[in-house]
Formats: C-alpha cells, sequence, structure tokens
C-alpha cells in the first residue's frame, strides 16, 4: 500500500516506560519498521534486515539483528524466522485504522495473507482488543478464523460488516403518542344490588420500549465514554495495556456463527493458552465435535500426552535458562512443546536452550539454535572433508538424474532411483553407490562366464 506517513504517539516519549527502556538502536529500527512502504494494513513486513540495514551506514549487521530480537522480546514486533515475516503488533490499533471501516476491511483481508501461526495468534489477540462499539464483531471474528489457520477470508467477516452497516442504518423506533380517553360514566346501581370487588384498571400502555441493555447492542458503549481512545494512552507501544472494560456476557456471536470472545481486557499468558487452547470455531455456524475440545489428543484420545510434554518443557525452561520474566519463559515453553511434540530429545532441547541463553535472541529463534547444535558435527568437519561430501552429494544427484531421464532399470539405476531414508548422510549415499556398482560388476562378471 501506499504511505506517506506514520502515525506515532507523542506520549511515548514521557509515559511509555517500555519505550523508554529499549536501546537507541532498537527505538531507531521500530521508527524505520513504522514508516516502511511496504507495511500492509495489517502491520505485516518481509524480513530484510540486509535491505533495511542499508540506511544505516557504519551500523554492523549482527547490531541490528540484535535491535529486532531485542523489540521482539518487548512485543513491540512479533518475529518468525522460519517464515521470514515481521508484524508490528499494534499497528491497526495504534494507527487508528479501525476507525475508518473500508480501511479496516483491508486489513482484515490482509492479515489473511499471514503465514506464521504465531504471527497470526499475536494478531489475532490484538483485533479482540479493538472497541467493538466502534468495530463491530467483524475482527472478533477474523481472529477465531485467523487461529483456526484460514487462508482466505470466511464470508462470516463480511456478514459481521453487514450487520454491523444495518444496526447504523436502522432508525430509533419512535415513541407513539397515546389518544386521550373520554372518561367513563359512572354506571348507575340498582337498589339492593352488590356491586363485584372493583379490579385495578391496567395500566396504560405508553408505548415506551424497556430499557436497553448496552450489552445487546455492540453500538452502545458499555463504559460510556464515546470519545474514549482505546490506543492505551500512557500504557506503552510495546505492553499489555491494563484497560478496564465493562465485559458484556455476550457480544451477539450468534447472528455470525462463532462463539464470543473473552473480554477484550484480558492477558491470556501463553501458559494459560497452552493449558487451555482455543477450540477451532466452526465458522458455518456448526457445532465442533469432541476433537476440537480442549485437552483432546488426537494421538491418545485424552489429554495426558500434551499434559506430559507440558511438564517436560515447564521443567527444561525452568532448569536450563536463566531467571527470566514470565513473559518470555511462557514463550521458551511454548517453543519447546513445538520441538517435544516433534519427537526431540530433551537432551538436544537442553542444550539449544542453553546455547539461547548465552546469545541476545528471541525466544522465536530456539528452533535454530537447537537445529545448529544438531548440526554441529558438520560445523566442525574439516574443510577437505566437505568438499569430499559434498563431491558425493554432486555426483549422487547427477547420476540419479541420467538414470531417471533414460529410464534406466539396470542395478544402478534402481539403486539410485529407490526411496532414500530420511537425512541420509553423504557418506551413506557413498556406500549405496560402492554397493550398486559392485553388484553390477558381479553380474558383468557372472554373464560372462557364462
Amino acid at each position: 500500500m501506499a504511505r506517506d506517513h506514520a502515525r506515532l504517539y507523542v506520549h511515548i516519549w514521557t509515559d511509555d516506560e517500555d519505550w523508554k527502556a529499549l536501546s537507541p538502536m532498537a527505538k531507531l529500527l521500530y521508527l524505520q519498521l513504522l514508516s516502511q512502504k511496504r507495511l500492509t494494513y495489517a502491520g505485516l513486513l518481509d524480513l530484510s534486515v540486509k535491505r533495511w540495514a542499508r540506511a544505516h551506514p557504519g551500523v554492523p549487521l549482527d547490531q541490528l539483528r540484535a535491535a529486532l530480537s531485542e523489540l521482539d522480546n518487548k512485543r513491540f514486533v512479533v518475529v518468525d524466522q522460519d517464515t521470514e515475516e515481521v508484524l508490528i503488533r499494534t499497528f491497526i490499533r495504534n494507527d487508528e485504522l479501525y476507525k475508518q471501516p473500508q480501511v479496516l476491511a483491508a486489513a482484515l483481508r490482509a492479515a489473511f495473507d499471514i503465514e506464521s501461526p504465531i504471527l497470526r495468534a499475536a494478531l489475532a489477540v490484538e483485533l479482540r482488543r479493538l472497541p467493538v462499539e466502534v468495530t463491530g464483531q467483524a475482527p472478533a471474528v477474523a481472529a477465531v478464523a485467523l487461529e483456526a489457520g484460514l487462508r482466505e477470508q470466511p464470508t462470516a467477516v463480511k456478514a459481521a460488516f453487514a450487520d454491523r452497516r444495518a444496526r447504523r442504518a436502522t432508525p430509533p423506533p419512535t415513541i407513539p403518542t397515546p389518544e386521550p380517553e373520554a372518561p367513563a360514566k359512572p354506571e348507575a346501581v340498582e337498589p339492593g344490588r352488590v356491586d363485584a370487588p372493583a379490579t385495578e384498571p391496567a395500566p396504560l400502555d405508553m408505548g415506551v420500549p424497556p430499557a436497553e441493555n448496552p450489552c445487546e447492542d455492540p453500538s452502545v458503549d458499555p463504559v460510556g465514554h464515546p470519545s474514549r481512545d482505546p490506543s492505551g494512552q500512557a500504557q506503552g507501544e510495546g505492553s499489555w495495556e491494563r484497560e478496564k472494560v465493562v465485559a458484556c456476557p455476550t457480544l451477539g456471536f450468534e447472528k455470525v456463527g462463532v462463539p464470543a470472545p473473552a473480554p477484550v481486557h484480558t492477558r491470556v499468558s501463553a501458559s494459560a493458552r497452552e493449558q487451555a487452547p482455543l477450540p477451532a470455531a466452526h465458522l458455518d455456524g456448526t457445532p465442533t465435535d469432541h476433537h476440537d475440545e480442549p485437552g483432546h489428543d488426537p494421538d491418545t484420545g485424552s489429554g495426558s500426552v500434551r499434559q506430559a510434554r507440558r511438564a517436560e518443557a515447564e521443567r527444561l525452561v525452568l532448569v536450563h535458562t536463566p531467571e527470566q520474566p514470565r513473559r518470555v519463559l511462557d514463550r521458551l515453553r511454548g517453543e519447546v512443546i513445538g520441538l517435544l511434540a516433534e519427537g526431540l530429545e530433551p537432551a538436544i532441547i537442553a542444550a539449544g536452550l542453553r546455547i539461547w541463553a548465552s546469545k541476545t535472541l528471541a525466544t522465536t529463534m530456539l528452533p535454530e539454535l537447537v537445529a545448529e547444535h544438531m548440526r554441529a558435527h558438520l560445523t566442525h568437519t574439516s574443510p577437505a572433508a566437505l568438499t569430499q561430501d559434498l563431491a558425493t552429494v554432486a555426483m549422487f544427484e547427477r547420476v540419479r538424474a541420467d538414470k531417471i531421464s533414460a529410464d534406466d532399470r539396470s542395478v544402478i539405476g534402481e539403486a539410485v532411483r529407490a526411496e532414500l531414508p530420511a537425512h541420509t548422510t553423504p557418506a551413506e549415499l557413498g556406500e549405496l553407490m560402492r554397493e550398486a556398482g559392485q553388484r553390477a560388476l558381479a553380474l558383468a562378471v557372472a554373464g560372462s562366464g557364462s
């Protein structure tokens, strides 16, 4: 999108303690990211440290990477090294895009271009914090869809926007003026007749509707501050704002077929999210089955495997990392749970945690450090041995390509065309070629002798 300016609240220089605690390089980098022309309406950027470094002649690349990690640790941005994406977490809210319906709609469409599940989860939290009395329920519906992994914006989001427009277009009900009634003439009473006890007259219907519940209409401000700035001034650009907002028991999600989100002011830690994961909501309004319930493990049918994994992750993080803020430990634990789910040994993960503790990197870099430890035997290979390994791999791939193109069904052709084990080493490839060559030679000798 074409942008010619960036919005920045002036209070951050005096009132935002998180901002003031940043290093000068981290502050400068954040301002640079905020003013990038390629920044989408959702606050997404490609991870391009080398390109950003062109604006800082003389600044080492490692210093810029350290500044980015600092912003990630302080939650000013969220970084995913795997997908090479960066999210300016509070962009939609602090840039006040939510106040413009068309721009908000474009931001929600752009949100579904995000590949990283980490960034999607972070943006979902931010969308739920937008004031529903201003935006309607479309951001909350989009948040559920993002967490469910949908790659295209569901029709429920458009339906929420349409419902919001319909609510705004509906005129307020008019109060009819009752017609004055003529006083009833007194009825003559016959002598000696006992009258029935007089009943109280029914109350006059004035046509006045009952008192409205502000929670039944998202256009009503339950706090009573229609001009309140939801950006959380004096709370910090990078901090979790702690605004006190009246939470309604329901947000009307029955109209678009998704469950109501948690109150926007409630901060759910990574620990709580892991212990009670959000079920994947069906956006077409159908109820979820038991496989979507928290605690259900797809492998065993129970939550025992997950519980054991969480306990092991908690132990590894607490034992093998120094004292950290709880939010950092929660994010580390989430990374460890993912690595344990892949089947990695705790000893390897513990080594990665120790390496992370000795560096100034974001918690999302833990998988990279574990992988680096797993590749340690390769990084210490001598140049001569590495050259030999690369030559063996190149030879194998060339032979395989030639045999496939010629549809060669010889002993060597069948050997190189066969399915190989995962993560085959160069030595194993060389041994496969040697064994195939020996079998082919033995067959040739046997054929010539006959």
